[in-house]
């Protein structure tokens, strides 16, 4: 009878050991990663000057669609310096795929321009504010 208490207190024992084991294994494995995997943190003070200051892509973006004739709003979803989803809504044209391409051309090389990550931006160009659809 002490015997087989023995054997089942070891078991469970085993088990126990087996199972928080494996939780630890996982748990480290999926928390593994290098630095550059993990996106820095931003405060939304830094984040708003990078967007909108004097030398902030907004701004760049607005004085060249303008020049070109472009009233337009823009929605931005900014998480982080590596990932800034922009919606350009025109108001007096239409977003026709040739209008488009124009948008994102002029966008791209101003991104580019100031040395930014193109991988960074997501920019769609619509006519209609139906939502961000990022």
């Amino acid at each position: 009878m002490y015997k087989l208490k023995k054997d089942r207190i070891a078991l469970v024992g085993a088990v126990v050991i087996l199972i928080v084991g494996t939780f630890l294994f996982i748990n480290n494995s999926s928390s593994k990663g290098t630095a550059s995997e993990v996106p820095p943190t931003v405060s939304s003070e830094e984040m708003e000057n990078f967007l909108y200051g004097d030398n902030g892509i907004v701004n760049h973006v607005h004085n060249e669609l303008s020049e070109k004739g472009y009233i337009y709003r823009l929605l931005i979803a900014a998480y982080s310096k590596e990932d800034i989803q922009m919606k350009i809504i025109l108001l007096n044209k239409e977003a026709t795929e040739l209008e488009q391409e124009e948008i994102k051309s002029i966008f791209y090389e101003l991104v580019k321009k100031n040395n930014l990550n193109p991988k960074a931006f997501t920019l769609k160009v619509s006519d209609s504010d139906d939502g961000p659809d990022w």
